[in-house]
């Protein structure tokens, strides 16, 4: 059955055929049940629920916006916040004796999410020109796409139909999903975490829980589907009694199925393309481990067709769906998967490059400009910044993202610096401090941005000047002493021996701040021959003892200070021969900008250094 039929199955309030294998379509009742007939598992809710539950501070916004008149209400969080919760708790107590009807987001959306829902039946009824359900239904769509997302903000269902949807709030970006809301749909988005105040309702129901804690982390038992996604390296037998090999095979498959839905990429998914692209996450997976344990693309294929035919006990949701489109086939991870991906953060595992290609070559063209950028943007959200930093275009480029930070900026910057792609960089940086105001409200991150700039050896020297600079007078310490000493480089190679003085008497200071005695003592060690060959035999020496002070004798520094010592003295028991070096006038440029005062935001140590 098409994505166009089943829709309209739901509308006719016929009963529902079973599809191709692997793709369940519930056997409902000719008539949908009431709201106040299904249990919040029916709607989407991730058991176990709370008991009792406790307020959450959006709930009076999310039934202000249930109750009210507006026949769309969008609640936006993040996967396993609580949206799902909040909105099905908000809709059968306020509208228990509306009949509801539960199309599937992820079949109606098809394999290209980012484009328009697959079902033109589902458009015309939610734009008004087609046909809908009867009034007093509500449309539930639970965990919807961007494409299926971008339908709802401009709909117009049948008077006296609700249409009811969750999604994650990532998805909310205007680069992902642009446009204005309409006047008849209300968007709600709730915090990432729970806050102070509702942590402290939960613990009053008996529930341990912090501050800052996802709702769904405290309730939802995640160790079964970490272990799926994260098979123990040290264990021969893992899922089910299954060999490592298998274990691995499952979890790469899984793995990047799980990718391909966080990323939203617009393209189906059949088990060819993700056996091949498995391939890479079980080579990562196999990296610290056995590297014999790899699985060939044959062990991947039959993982997926395992995954798919598997029936999770209890009744559960099975880890791997098989979905057969008019796009043609494609293969949808539980959403519980795709949840605990997400919580893992720096725990989990960062896609292999070969994903980069893959989504790379199938959004190469104008015709998908907006595509790539979303799915970039998607990525940068997830924080797989080396993936987000191929698909997105730096500005000026007109594909370029139009609502990223300036922080985004930094860390696509150093991504495609860590690439090789010097050039991209350059322009990441540059859009940094192009976008941040020069008053020291963002400081540490213009700092740090200017001192990548800085280090750019293919730079105009001019333009490496301005930006050592900049570092030497809002970086931390330690940057600004590195800075110092880039800058006197720069002035020495100029033949401007004052300023290079001046340099290097900052990155002298800078260091000392720091506390760093290693770098205060080569920073005044290049002070010191500087002094010598200029003539100021003086200053030479006390900066030579100074070196020996900080860090001994027996230290590369320290030698080099007691040998140029030792030739200073043997220089003054032989007679002058010819003038002093360092004669002649020089042109001394502006001096080097002094420090201000206080620490920055942060010690903005540039990442990778």
């Amino acid at each position: 059955m098409t994505a166009t039929g089943r829709w309209r199955a739901h509308l006719d309030g016929a009963r529902r055929a079973r599809g191709a294998r692997g793709t369940d379509h519930a056997l409902d009742a000719a008539e949908p049940p009431r709201l106040s007939e299904v249990d919040l598992a029916g709607l989407g809710v991730h058991p176990p629920l709370p008991a009792p539950a406790f307020e959450r501070d959006a709930d009076h916004r999310v039934e202000a916006a249930v109750g009210g008149d507006d026949p769309v209400v969008i609640v936006a969080g993040p996967r396993l916040g609580g949206a799902t919760h909040a909105l099905a708790r908000a809709a059968r107590l306020l509208l228990g004796d509306h009949r509801v009807v539960r199309p599937d987001p992820a079949a109606l959306g098809g394999a290209d999410p980012l484009g328009s829902p697959a079902d033109p039946a589902l458009v015309a009824a939610l734009s008004g020109t087609g046909a809908g359900p009867e009034p007093g239904v509500v449309v539930w769509l639970d965990a919807v796409g961007p494409g299926l997302l971008a339908a709802l903000r401009r709909a117009r269902p049948p008077a006296g139909v609700r249409v009811l949807a969750t999604v994650d709030a990532a998805l909310l970006h205007p680069d992902v999903t642009p446009g204005e809301v309409d006047r008849d749909v209300t968007v709600v988005r709730l915090p990432d975490v729970l806050s102070a105040d509702e942590a402290a309702r939960a613990t009053a129901t008996g529930l341990s829980v912090a501050a800052g804690a996802r709702l769904g982390d405290v309730l939802v038992d995640l160790d079964p589907h970490r272990a799926l996604l994260l098979p123990g390296s040290t264990r021969r037998r893992s899922w089910r009694g299954e060999d490592h090999t298998a274990a691995t095979a499952r979890a790469a498959v899984l793995r990047a199925a799980v990718d391909w839905d966080r990323l939203g990429v617009p393209h189906a998914l059949p088990t060819p393309l993700l056996a091949r692209l498995a391939l890479a996450y079980a080579r990562d997976l196999a990296r610290d481990d056995d590297p014999d344990s790899v699985p060939g693309v044959d062990d991947l294929g039959r993982a997926v067709e395992a995954l798919v035919a598997e029936r999770p006990r209890r009744g559960g949701t099975p880890a791997l769906r098989r979905l057969r489109l008019a796009e043609g086939v494609h293969h949808a991870p539980a959403r519980l998967l795709t949840a605990v991906a997400d919580a893992l953060g720096a725990d989990g595992w960062v896609p292999p490059g070969r994903l980069g290609e893959v989504v790379g070559d199938l959004l190469d063209g104008p015709g998908v400009r907006a595509r790539r950028r979303a799915v970039g943007v998607l990525a940068l959200h997830r924080r797989f910044d080396d993936l987000a930093a191929v698909l997105l275009r730096p500005p000026p480029d007109r594909a370029a993202p139009a609502s990223t930070t300036p922080g985004e900026h930094y860390r696509l910057g150093v991504a495609a610096l860590q690439a090789g792609r010097a050039a991209d960089a350059r322009r990441w940086f540059g859009a940094v401090l192009d976008g941040t105001p020069d008053d020291g409200t963002e400081r540490a991150l213009r700092a740090r941005t200017a001192f990548w700039l800085g280090i750019d050896r293919d730079a105009e020297p001019a333009a490496r000047r301005r930006h050592l600079e900049l570092v030497v007078r809002d970086g931390p310490p330690r940057d600004a002493s590195d800075a110092g000493l880039l800058l006197a480089g720069l002035e020495r190679d100029a033949g401007r021996f004052d300023a290079q003085r001046g340099c290097l008497r900052a990155a002298v200071a800078a260091a000392r701040g720091a506390g760093d005695t290693g770098r205060e003592a080569e920073a005044t060690l290049d002070l010191a021959h500087l002094d010598r060959h200029s003539g100021r035999t003086a200053e030479a020496r006390s900066g030579y003892d100074r070196v020996r002070g900080l860090v001994g004798d027996e230290t590369p520094n320290g030698t080099v200070a007691v040998r140029a010592l030792a030739e200073l003295d043997a220089a003054e028991q032989a007679p002058a021969d010819g003038p002093e070096p360092g004669g002649g006038a020089t042109l001394v440029p502006d001096p080097v900008p002094e420090q201000r005062q206080g620490e920055p935001a942060s010690d903005g140590r540039p990442v990778g250094r």
